[in-house]
This record gives C-alpha cells, structure tokens and sequence, in this order.
C-alpha cells in the first residue's frame, strides 16, 4: 500500500487511533514510566504527525522511545500496533541484529521521541535490568499478537486424539 500514511483506512491522524489529536493525555502505565525515567535527560527527536521514523527494508541503527504523542507500526499495509509514551519501536534492530527493518513506523500524531543505539541500549541493560525485561515483555506480547493473527484456531484439540 502506498500514499500517505496519515489517511491509510480513511483516518486521520490522532492518539492511538482514535482520531483525536490529544495523544499527549494518553495515560502511561507505570512500566512504561520506568523507561521514561531512565532516559529523561537524553536528546529527543521530534516528528510531525504523518512523518515516516524509519521505513520497511531500512536498514536499522537504533530503538526509539516514545515519550510523547503516538507512532503507528505498519507493515505490507497492514497496520500492527500504534505505540504511545512509553512504549517503544525498532527493538528488534537491537536484539537480534537483522539487517533489515521489518516494518514502516510513522507519526501518529505530533511526537517526541528518544532515539536508542546499540551501545546505550547494552548500556541500559546493564544498570537497569528491568529495562531488559520491559523489552522482552513488549517483544513477547508482539509475538502473541502475530500469533493470534495468524493462527485463529486454538491448538487444543477439540475431540480426543485415537491412541
């Protein structure tokens, strides 16, 4: 799918999908305020609402951190997650080192952001292992996520099996 991501199924942008343009009063959940804090004193980047952060086969240099608006995370069109304070995008370029991005995330509202590269992040898990684990939290959820996508039928058998 091409055009313009800000009116991809006829929506505008807003705060986690909603159309509203308030993403900035979307609470934060107290894990979510954690990351916040430990990276409250670094730089930020700043993105538009429709603005494209990276792109689909990109090739990945850094994590980002929502600290606030809203990003949305798209891939072959499909939209996955939209991603509000707190939260974070691009971690699998940190933890498994793929050479390619794997999907296209933009603004969905105006945001600010904390960009993550290889050495702070390593550096996180280090003095914070609760980060590590607030990563791992969000990768699997994500996996779960695709999981249900993709899979619609449970992997219980429903009558039992002949020996």
């Amino acid at each position: 799918m091409s055009g313009d991501p800000r009116t991809l199924r006829g929506r505008k942008p807003g705060a986690l999908g909603t159309g509203d343009k308030s993403a900035q009063t979307v609470s934060v959940a107290p894990q979510n305020a954690e990351i916040l804090a430990l990276l409250a004193n670094e730089p930020q980047i700043a993105l538009e609402s429709g603005q494209v952060l990276f792109t689909e086969g990109d090739p990945p240099n850094s994590m980002y951190v929502v600290k606030s608006g809203a990003l949305r995370i798209r891939s072959g069109g499909v939209i996955y997650e939209d991603v509000g304070p707190g939260g974070i995008v691009g971690e699998m370029a940190l933890v498994e080192h793929y050479p390619a991005r794997s999907a296209t995330v933009y603004a969905w509202s105006d945001c600010q952001l904390v960009a993550v590269d290889e050495a702070r992040f390593s550096a996180l898990v280090a003095e914070a292992p609760h980060f590590a684990l607030r990563v791992m939290q969000i990768l699997s959820r994500r996996l779960r996520a695709m999981d249900r996508r993709y899979r619609p039928e449970p992997l219980i058998a429903r009558e039992p099996l002949e020996p």
